[in-house]
């Protein structure tokens, strides 16, 4: 059976020495996958950014996110590898302070000091992680996530798949009224969240096998 790497949770972005951004993902969904997959005699792996969860990896940023994820696939390339973090599409470009009409960049590292006017935080596109899974050498199957709106969450994780060629795709909407699983044999709705754990969880065993 292949090994399986399940990453939850959400990468933080420094904005200054004391303060982030960060996405409001906890990485339960990570959790729940792999209380369904362990008793399975399943080799399985969390990587998480939430630091109350024992027997699993952490990371904070996404240089360490990026970081273990490929020190895994190092070990294990046709493990199956299952992307349910909310991992940032945007990265930090600029730091900036306004203070008596004045803008000045804030130093990488430093602290924000109070008394500002404003402070502007400028983002750039960040290239996706799941795009760069093959380059890195990971062979085995890959199990994506997409969460939006209902009227295109399932087209969007449609479209993720034929992109990445991942062999799973988990569709989530904002609203919780749907849930499906996508893959090559098509659309699977799933009536409540539970369901979707479930299949999705008999899905990732089929990919281990």
């Amino acid at each position: 059976m292949r090994p399986i790497l399940i990453v939850g949770g959400a990468p933080r972005l420094a904005v200054d020495a004391i303060r982030y951004l960060s996405v409001r993902a906890t990485g339960t969904t990570a959790r729940a996958l792999a209380a369904r997959l362990r008793p399975r005699n399943l080799r399985v792996d969390l990587l998480l950014s939430d630091p109350g969860v024992d027997a699993a990896m952490r990371f904070d940023d996404r240089e360490g996110l990026e970081a273990a994820v490929r020190a895994w696939i190092d070990q294990h390339p046709d493990g199956v590898l299952v992307l349910s973090a909310a991992i940032n599409d945007y990265r930090i470009s600029q730091v900036e302070v306004v203070r008596a009409g004045v803008t000045t960049a804030v130093v990488p590292g430093t602290k924000i000091s109070s008394g500002a006017d404003e402070f502007v935080i400028r983002l750039i596109p960040a290239e996706k992680l799941i795009d760069r899974l093959r380059s890195w050498g990971l062979v085995g199957p890959i199990v994506g996530f997409k969460f939006e709106d209902a009227a295109t969450v399932v087209e969007s994780a449609r479209s993720l798949m034929q992109r990445t060629g991942a062999a799973l795709v988990g569709a989530n909407s904002l609203c919780g009224s749907v849930h499906a699983l996508v893959s090559a044999a098509g659309v699977e709705p799933c009536h409540d969240r539970n369901r979707f754990l479930d299949r999705l969880a008999d899905g990732i065993v089929e990919l281990a096998k």
